[in-house]
């Protein structure tokens, strides 16, 4: 039984949030208007009832004011809690300057994208699938970043991070081809052990991602990118990889699941001095190196497990979702949403996927 089956068995799930952001035009708002608040966002975490489920809901991706977001996330919901697969769902997330409120409101039939109904079946197999990310690259490719700890050709196995790539220009346009290439694995990065949640920093020229080829013992490590080649080139390719441990990230304990947002990385860890389980941390990069990891403070945390957070800005709000097992939820892993603004500052852009 690999690490992170061992992990699942004893309820210590992951979760990852990829979410794609797609800002919408803002209308005049009449100051009186009237509007029914649904999940209210404060620096205290608010479960996302609508995405959640009974089963374990975690790993996603992220984005009047006001912005309609699509989400990925993994879940055990289709199987009755034996195996993960990645889905899709989208929320509205508005600011009322009136009322000085943030608010999220989960449509209950969303439906997906012709690109996720052509994407999903080629990610999800019989095994798990966790760690949803995407990354655009300046060349014009789009890339979705996962891992999976089988194959229906190879059988189970450890988690490998795999990615499949599409030309931007194929969605959304008069004549796009709506092509997907892959899956493919992404050689570079991967080994005998467990490798998952990939991001990638264009700032730094670097994956990061975790893994437990030592010792058996989850870390943060990073995959140096060849900048003269298109990513999927490189991912590809027979060159020896350049791989570091970051060691100003990796503790005692089990480092897991890097999200960064603008000059930050969050991420979770069972290390010692938390509250329970896996806490969530932050670091931020300055003078070329990463800062001691922060706890995220008892407000976020809990006794219970908190799993892969992911930060995105909307409007001046630094925001960030993860998932936790913690009392009160609908059974499992659930996603939350907090204001870390508090915590970290809002970079000054957007997206989610560049550092």
């Amino acid at each position: 039984m690999s690490a992170i089956h061992h992990l699942k068995k004893a309820a210590l799930i992951a979760t990852v949030l990829v979410l794609i952001l797609t800002l919408q035009g803002c209308p005049y708002i009449d100051p009186d208007y009237e509007f029914d608040y649904e999940i209210i966002i404060t620096d205290v975490p608010a479960n996302l009832e609508g995405l959640n489920s009974p089963y374990n809901d975690y790993n996603s991706a992220l984005p009047f004011d006001a912005a309609r977001v699509g989400l990925y996330f993994s879940t055990d919901r289709k199987t009755s809690g034996n195996t993960f697969d990645i889905i899709s769902h989208s929320f509205g997330i508005s600011y009322h300057k009136r009322d000085d409120v943030l608010n999220i409101s989960i449509p209950v039939n969303a439906g997906e994208s012709m690109k996720d109904r052509k994407l999903l079946p080629l990610i999800n197999t019989s095994f798990d699938e966790l760690g949803p990310y995407t990354y655009f690259e300046e060349g014009g490719l789009n890339y979705f970043f996962y891992a999976s700890n089988g194959s229906e050709e190879e059988g189970p196995g450890d988690f490998d991070i795999k990615f499949i790539y599409t030309p931007r220009l194929d969605w959304g346009t008069y004549d796009g081809k709506q092509r997907l290439y892959g899956p493919y694995t992404a050689d570079p990065a991967n080994s005998e052990a467990d490798d998952l949640y990939p991001v990638i920093s264009d700032k730094l020229d670097k994956m990061l991602f975790c893994s437990n080829r030592e010792h058996n013992t989850f870390d943060i490590y990073s995959l140096d990118l060849d900048r003269g080649a298109l990513l999927n080139q490189f991912l590809t390719g027979n060159q020896e990889p350049v791989i570091t441990k970051e060691v100003a990230l990796s503790g005692e304990g089990n480092d897991k699941c890097p999200s960064l947002f603008g000059n930050y990385v969050i991420f979770a860890s069972d290390r010692e001095g938390g509250y329970g389980g896996f806490d969530l941390y932050y670091a931020k990069y300055e003078n070329n190196t990463w800062s001691e990891p922060v706890n995220f403070g008892d407000k976020i945390n809990s006794a219970s497990d908190e799993y892969r957070p992911l930060g995105f800005r909307f409007v001046d709000f630094s925001l960030m979702v993860f998932s936790s097992d913690r009392a009160g939820g609908k059974g499992g892993f659930d996603l939350y949403c907090v204001d870390v603004s508090d915590i970290i500052e809002a970079p000054d852009w957007y997206g989610f996927f560049e550092f």
